[in-house]
Protein backbone atom coordinates (compact mmCIF):
# COMPACT_ATOMS: atom_id res chain seq x y z
CA UNK A 1 0.00 0.00 0.00
CA UNK A 2 1.23 3.45 -0.77
CA UNK A 3 0.15 6.43 1.41
CA UNK A 4 0.04 10.19 0.14
CA UNK A 5 1.77 12.43 1.97
CA UNK A 6 -2.03 14.06 3.12
CA UNK A 7 -3.84 11.62 2.80
CA UNK A 8 -4.70 9.52 6.14
CA UNK A 9 -6.27 6.39 3.81
CA UNK A 10 -3.99 4.26 1.87
CA UNK A 11 -4.45 2.73 -1.67
CA UNK A 12 -3.22 0.22 -3.98
CA UNK A 13 -1.26 0.76 -6.88
CA UNK A 14 -2.91 -0.25 -9.80
CA UNK A 15 -0.72 -4.01 -11.04
CA UNK A 16 -1.13 -5.61 -14.53
CA UNK A 17 -2.02 -8.75 -12.58
CA UNK A 18 -2.61 -8.56 -8.51
CA UNK A 19 -3.09 -12.05 -8.44
CA UNK A 20 -1.04 -14.19 -6.26
CA UNK A 21 1.99 -15.87 -8.38
CA UNK A 22 0.89 -19.30 -9.78
CA UNK A 23 3.05 -22.58 -9.11
CA UNK A 24 4.69 -22.16 -12.13
CA UNK A 25 5.83 -18.56 -12.09
CA UNK A 26 7.12 -19.09 -8.34
CA UNK A 27 9.34 -21.69 -9.53
CA UNK A 28 10.40 -19.96 -12.16
CA UNK A 29 10.95 -16.92 -10.40
CA UNK A 30 8.75 -14.66 -12.35
CA UNK A 31 8.26 -11.86 -11.45
CA UNK A 32 5.07 -10.34 -13.22
CA UNK A 33 5.72 -6.44 -13.17
CA UNK A 34 9.29 -6.98 -14.24
CA UNK A 35 8.21 -9.74 -16.78
CA UNK A 36 5.51 -7.15 -18.51
CA UNK A 37 7.62 -4.13 -17.75
CA UNK A 38 10.53 -5.66 -20.41
CA UNK A 39 7.36 -5.75 -23.07
CA UNK A 40 7.44 -2.04 -22.93
CA UNK A 41 10.06 -2.29 -25.58
CA UNK A 42 8.15 -3.08 -29.11
CA UNK A 43 11.09 -5.01 -30.22
CA UNK A 44 11.06 -7.34 -27.15
CA UNK A 45 7.25 -7.45 -27.71
CA UNK A 46 7.22 -8.78 -31.54
CA UNK A 47 10.05 -10.84 -30.46
CA UNK A 48 7.46 -12.74 -28.10
CA UNK A 49 4.74 -12.47 -30.62
CA UNK A 50 6.79 -14.22 -33.18
CA UNK A 51 7.47 -17.18 -30.95
CA UNK A 52 3.81 -17.25 -29.79
CA UNK A 53 2.85 -17.17 -33.71
CA UNK A 54 5.71 -19.63 -35.12
CA UNK A 55 3.94 -23.18 -36.15
CA UNK A 56 5.89 -25.17 -33.46
CA UNK A 57 6.41 -22.13 -31.06
CA UNK A 58 9.88 -22.45 -30.91
CA UNK A 59 11.64 -19.76 -33.84
CA UNK A 60 15.41 -20.32 -34.31
CA UNK A 61 17.37 -17.52 -34.48
CA UNK A 62 17.61 -17.27 -38.02
CA UNK A 63 13.67 -17.00 -38.13
CA UNK A 64 13.26 -14.64 -35.71
CA UNK A 65 15.60 -12.22 -37.74
CA UNK A 66 13.72 -13.33 -40.78
CA UNK A 67 10.27 -12.07 -39.22
CA UNK A 68 12.03 -9.34 -37.56
CA UNK A 69 13.80 -7.41 -40.10
CA UNK A 70 14.34 -4.19 -38.62
CA UNK A 71 16.44 -6.07 -35.64
CA UNK A 72 20.45 -6.42 -35.84
CA UNK A 73 21.34 -10.11 -35.38
CA UNK A 74 23.56 -8.51 -32.37
CA UNK A 75 20.15 -6.45 -31.00
CA UNK A 76 17.98 -9.79 -31.68
CA UNK A 77 20.97 -11.50 -29.42
CA UNK A 78 20.40 -9.03 -26.15
CA UNK A 79 17.25 -8.83 -26.24
CA UNK A 80 16.68 -12.81 -26.16
CA UNK A 81 18.97 -12.56 -23.35
CA UNK A 82 16.82 -10.40 -21.89
CA UNK A 83 13.71 -12.03 -22.10
CA UNK A 84 15.61 -15.15 -21.16
CA UNK A 85 16.98 -13.28 -17.89
CA UNK A 86 12.85 -12.49 -16.97
CA UNK A 87 11.77 -15.46 -17.22
CA UNK A 88 9.55 -15.15 -19.92
CA UNK A 89 11.41 -17.22 -22.71
CA UNK A 90 13.99 -20.37 -23.03
CA UNK A 91 16.50 -21.56 -25.03
CA UNK A 92 16.07 -25.24 -25.88
CA UNK A 93 18.77 -27.02 -28.40
CA UNK A 94 18.33 -30.13 -30.36
CA UNK A 95 21.28 -32.75 -30.89
CA UNK A 96 23.18 -31.53 -34.16
CA UNK A 97 23.06 -35.17 -35.55
CA UNK A 98 21.65 -35.66 -38.31
CA UNK A 99 21.26 -31.67 -39.23
CA UNK A 100 22.30 -30.52 -42.98
CA UNK A 101 25.07 -27.76 -42.46
CA UNK A 102 23.39 -24.48 -41.57
CA UNK A 103 19.94 -25.92 -40.09
CA UNK A 104 19.41 -24.56 -36.70
CA UNK A 105 19.43 -26.92 -33.53
CA UNK A 106 18.94 -23.82 -30.72
CA UNK A 107 15.27 -22.71 -30.53
CA UNK A 108 13.11 -20.27 -28.12
CA UNK A 109 10.02 -20.67 -26.36
CA UNK A 110 8.14 -19.54 -24.04
CA UNK A 111 8.37 -20.62 -20.55
CA UNK A 112 5.34 -22.32 -19.12
CA UNK A 113 5.17 -19.19 -16.76
CA UNK A 114 5.28 -16.70 -19.26
CA UNK A 115 2.43 -18.40 -20.94
CA UNK A 116 0.40 -18.50 -17.75
CA UNK A 117 1.21 -14.53 -16.99
CA UNK A 118 -0.03 -13.60 -20.83
CA UNK A 119 -3.14 -15.94 -20.57
CA UNK A 120 -4.14 -14.36 -17.05
CA UNK A 121 -4.00 -10.42 -18.55
CA UNK A 122 -5.15 -11.49 -21.89
CA UNK A 123 -2.37 -11.10 -23.87
CA UNK A 124 -0.36 -12.72 -26.96
CA UNK A 125 -3.45 -14.82 -27.75
CA UNK A 126 -2.15 -17.77 -29.71
CA UNK A 127 -4.63 -17.66 -32.69
CA UNK A 128 -4.48 -14.27 -33.46
CA UNK A 129 -0.59 -14.31 -34.03
CA UNK A 130 -0.53 -17.80 -35.81
CA UNK A 131 -3.06 -16.72 -38.39
CA UNK A 132 -1.16 -13.30 -38.62
CA UNK A 133 1.94 -15.47 -38.93
CA UNK A 134 0.05 -17.93 -41.54
CA UNK A 135 -0.09 -15.18 -43.87
CA UNK A 136 3.61 -14.08 -44.16
CA UNK A 137 5.17 -15.46 -47.47
CA UNK A 138 8.11 -17.89 -46.44
CA UNK A 139 11.62 -18.47 -48.16
CA UNK A 140 12.50 -21.98 -48.85
CA UNK A 141 15.58 -21.59 -46.40
CA UNK A 142 12.91 -20.94 -44.00
CA UNK A 143 10.62 -23.01 -45.04
CA UNK A 144 13.20 -25.54 -44.08
CA UNK A 145 14.20 -23.91 -40.87
CA UNK A 146 10.42 -24.46 -39.38
CA UNK A 147 10.68 -28.17 -40.60
CA UNK A 148 13.38 -28.88 -38.54
CA UNK A 149 12.21 -31.14 -35.53
CA UNK A 150 12.22 -28.96 -32.24
CA UNK A 151 13.43 -31.21 -29.29
CA UNK A 152 10.57 -31.88 -26.60
CA UNK A 153 8.82 -28.67 -25.77
CA UNK A 154 10.08 -28.74 -22.15
CA UNK A 155 13.52 -30.32 -20.96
Amino acid sequence: MVMSPGDKHPYTMSRPDATPLTQAESSAGLDPIAALSVLDDTTRANIIGTIVGHPKGAPSKKELEYYNPSIAASTLTDHLIRLEEVGLIEAIERDREGLERGQPYRFFQLTDAARELFDRNNLFEPDAYRELFAEVEKTDEIEAAEGVERPNRRN
